[in-house]
């Protein structure tokens, strides 16, 4: 596919518009600004994850799981991408998480990322006493912004 010229500061605006969807629960809209941004800038392989935070937005965790596993191989993955992969296979079940969450933590690279996983173990709470709080697993995961998607 051929890459139309478009200014990066449009992508970057249109990029922010498809996060602001998110966070709104626009999601037939934001997926509609993302399919107009990948035809402006098919190369970046980091609108993938909007792809998957539809789908962790929808409670399809699976293919959350699914589409930030192809991502979370990658080893120049960003360090957000691998804590909603945690979360997807949190909120599926699987114990593998755990193992994301250290290496992230470990790591320390990215304050979100972290503070993700932290929440997700219980070794993080965001007010004192929040411990005594019962946390119903069923819901959805509301995930951070994707402030580090730029053009």
């Amino acid at each position: 596919m051929e890459k139309i010229e478009c200014p990066a500061s449009v992508v970057t605006g249109l990029i922010e518009l498809i996060t602001v969807g998110l966070t709104h629960d626009k999601l037939n809209e934001a997926g509609a600004v993302l399919a107009a941004v990948r035809v402006l800038r098919p190369e970046l392989k980091a609108l993938d994850t909007f792809d998957a935070w539809i789908a962790i937005k929808r409670g399809n965790y699976l293919e959350g799981s699914r589409l930030l596993r192809e991502m979370e191989v990658d080893t120049s993955s960003n360090p957000l991408c691998k804590a909603l992969y945690a979360c997807c296979m949190f909120a599926v079940g699987d114990a593998s998480w755990h193992g994301i969450a250290d290496s992230l933590i470990e790591a320390d690279a990215d304050a979100d990322a972290v503070a993700l996983v932290k929440a997700l173990s219980g070794r993080y709470s965001a007010m004192p006493g929040a411990s005594d709080v019962s946390v119903d697993e069923s819901a959805p995961i509301e995930m951070p912004n994707a402030h580090y998607l730029r053009a």
